[in-house]
């Protein structure tokens, strides 16, 4: 029985060809109109508006973070003056922390952005450490001397060199030029005794007119972590688009301390831009055809880093894309002139550093820190000459940021990154002779990796986007074929 057997051939060629028609239609909105469907629901749970799914998650994520924590281990401190001898460093650790993050003074503004500050917590995991955290002990080089060293430089004041060099000589403030077999708590979260940095204070306190030009911290001791840990205010105040607006810019840093460019850079170096690496919007179909560079604002380098990115990326079948951080991270305007801005120095001076090291003395009281990727990985080789103990390696020590295109959620995170500390003759008598050396001080990696929860979650995303696609393949197959008939029938059978 069929419903058009009596009809007129005419009839028959036009309901044929109106269901060829229909065919193509659904497998064209099975095609483009059914991702589309599924996207834009998905993405109004992917801006930040109060009680949205990607705000309760940022806003006390449940996603486990971890924090580990390398630190080189001066060996040969003696023989800093021997130009025979290298200096040799040991890797202890790794100090497993978990991190969790916590926002505070959260404020929705009517700009389409959100006002915050972030509490980071650390809480030690021995279990999963390589040594002891609380026993450990390393020699490491003495940041504050280096720092009172490189701020009196700068000031070019014979008179106040000569009074320090009597004040730290009269009084034994220092042993040297390191922190002398030190516990790696007391050098990372508790602060080691400092009796340089005490005097200094003291001294400063009295005399506030020497104080003009000099910014020393206000700690009972000096460590890299000191007053960190559980801090609201440490991290700054954030001001982020919610993407209410446009669903595009969510999670994109707007100001950071109420300021939308940082003094320690020039030009776009200055710039606040990219997303904190937690909030991120998804991506567009030309994004996800084409993705361009990752940039994230990182606030202990006061500045964004731009990542390269490098293909595809699977975790436990859930597909996403991968960035990383490339030779170009760090290069100092040597070989990408779009990089000339990192350089501090005046402008007629620059590059002043080589290519792989970032100068974060400007947001760090001047201290002469320098931030690279872990072992002086992708940095001009004469920082790797100078020491001995460093073997950079990609696989160990690359930067490597993940993320789900539709979603804009992080699927694996490794957060990478070398402190150093830069030691020379700073024209003190403690450090005369001292060579020109850039010196590890310790390296972390901030690891991230989706529970299996939330990747069951993105993937039953994708099958409702994927399941639209492979209905409008499998339409068009179908379609084809029907064509095929349909154009046979009208010529060959019903042409009278």
């Amino acid at each position: 029985m069929c419903c058009c057997c009596n009809c007129s051939n005419t009839a028959k060629k036009v309901w044929t060809w109106v269901g060829v028609v229909g065919i193509f239609g659904l497998a064209a909105f099975f095609g483009f109109g059914w991702p589309a469907i599924v996207d834009s629901v998905a993405r109004s749970e992917f801006v930040m508006t109060p009680g949205s799914e990607v705000y309760e998650n940022w806003r006390k994520s449940d996603v486990p973070m971890y924090f580990d924590i390398y630190v080189w281990d001066w060996t040969n401190p003696e023989a800093i003056t021997d130009p025979n001898v290298r200096p040799n460093f040991v890797q202890r650790g790794p100090y497993v922390f978990l991190e969790t993050h916590e926002r505070a003074n959260v404020n929705f503004n009517t700009d389409d952005t959100i006002t915050f500050q972030q509490k980071r917590t650390w809480h030690y995991i021995p279990e999963q450490s390589n040594g002891d955290f609380y026993t450990d002990r390393v020699t490491s080089p003495h940041t504050i001397l280096m720092t009172v060293g490189k701020l009196v430089k700068e000031m070019n004041d014979p008179m106040l060199t000569g009074l320090l060099d009597i004040v730290i000589g009269a009084n034994n403030l220092v042993d040297g030029i390191v922190y002398p077999n030190v516990l790696v708590k007391d050098l990372l979260f508790e602060g080691v005794e400092d009796r340089l940095l005490a005097a200094l204070q003291g001294l400063l306190a009295e005399l506030p007119d020497l104080a003009e030009g000099i910014e020393l911290p206000d700690w009972d001791g000096f460590g890299y972590f000191i007053e960190r840990n559980t801090s609201v205010e440490y991290d700054g105040i954030f001001r982020m688009r919610t993407g209410t607006d446009t669903w595009t810019a969510t999670g994109q840093m707007v100001t950071w301390n109420n300021e939308p460019t940082v003094p320690h850079y020039r030009g776009v170096c200055g710039q606040v831009r990219g997303s904190t690496g937690q909030v991120n919007a998804p991506m567009t179909s030309s994004q996800v055809n084409n993705p361009g560079d990752f940039i994230l604002f990182i606030t202990d380098l006061c500045s964004a880093l731009t990542l390269k990115y490098d293909g595809d990326f699977v975790l436990n079948d859930l597909e996403g894309k991968v960035w990383v951080g490339d030779n170009r991270v760090f290069d100092n305007g040597h070989n990408f002139p779009e990089t000339e801005c990192q350089c501090t120095a005046p402008v007629d001076q620059c590059p002043v550093l080589k290519p792989g090291m970032f100068d974060v003395s400007g947001c760090n009281f001047g201290a002469p820190l320098l931030v690279s990727f872990p072992h002086f990985y992708l940095a001009d080789p004469s920082y790797l000459n100078r020491v001995n103990g460093l073997s950079p390696m990609r696989q160990a020590h690359e930067f490597r940021y993940a993320l789900h295109p539709f979603s804009g959620i992080p699927m694996t995170v490794n957060g990478r990154l070398q402190y150093n500390v830069h030691v020379k003759d700073y024209g003190l008598a403690v450090t005369n002779g001292v060579p020109d050396i850039v010196m590890p001080a310790f390296w972390v990696e901030q690891r991230v990796v989706l529970t299996q929860a939330v990747i069951d979650d993105l993937m039953q995303i994708d099958t409702l986007r994927n399941a639209g696609i492979y209905t409008a393949y499998a339409l068009l197959g179908v379609g084809v074929l029907a064509f095929a008939v349909a154009l046979y029938f009208t010529l060959a059978v019903w042409n009278n």
